[in-house]
């Protein structure tokens, strides 16, 4: 699931690396009478954007291309890099301008009343994978804690991870991404379904209990735990 913008009532999508939909933002303008007859996202590049992706690209240090790209296909079209987002919603409209602008700033920097503004638009589907995640979240975060106050360190945070992963999952997460393709960096949480996010999320509180509970410390007894949780978990019904 991509993390998406609300501009002016329409839905503006992102990618997998933060790059901003063009054309989402041309149509929240056509619909809001904003255009005044200017030019789509890949007549505008061609005719007026070109040198400030290229100036962009430069001081990056990036390619072209990881600046803006252009996608086929259903869901396509061109997204790039939030600098030339603002520089094409303020070449389309300054009231635009302004209104990507104040979205973006709050987006970026995690004003949490977006994210609420952002679920009441979403389907219930949505809706409810996003408090699934949410709460998965902060599980993890109360696991992680609870294993550096009890002293876990280095290599031993991966190790509580793959504990529980193993019952859930079916394997150790290099094993997973292998398996499904995936790049090695990639978040598992992420491409979790309801089910495993839940079980996953619930491991890692009756983890936290029980190594809290026993006073347990240690890479490898905080690992234990973590796999007996989740192997406890998996086995629900």
């Amino acid at each position: 699931m991509h993390p998406t913008l609300h501009i002016l009532g329409t839905t503006v999508r992102t990618d997998d690396d933060g790059r901003v939909s063009l054309n989402d933002i041309h149509t929240a303008a056509s619909a809001a009478s904003m255009t005044d007859g200017k030019r789509d996202p890949r007549r505008w590049q061609k005719e007026a954007g070109e040198q400030f992706i290229e100036f962009l690209a430069e001081n990056l240090n990036v390619r072209k291309s990881d600046i803006c790209k252009a996608r086929r296909g259903a869901g396509g079209g061109t997204f790039a890099h939030w600098q030339v987002a603002l520089a094409y919603a303020k070449y389309l409209s300054p009231a635009l301008h302004v209104q990507v602008n104040e979205v973006y700033a709050r987006f970026k920097s995690g004003d949490i009343t977006l994210a609420d503004e952002i679920a009441d638009r979403a389907t219930p589907e949505q809706q409810e994978w996003l408090a699934k995640r949410s709460a998965g979240k902060a599980a993890r975060n109360q696991l992680t804690s609870t294993l550096a106050a009890h002293g876990v360190h280095g290599k031993g945070f991966a190790d509580c991870t793959n504990a529980i992963y193993r019952p859930i999952l079916g394997g150790k997460k290099s094993e997973i991404c292998a398996k499904r393709g995936l790049p090695a960096n990639t978040n598992l949480r992420d491409t979790m379904d309801l089910e495993q996010l839940t079980r996953t999320a619930l491991a890692e509180i009756v983890a936290r209990k029980r190594i809290t509970r026993g006073n347990v410390r240690g890479n490898q007894r905080c690992a234990y735990e973590c796999h007996s949780a989740a192997a406890a978990v998996a086995h629900v019904q």
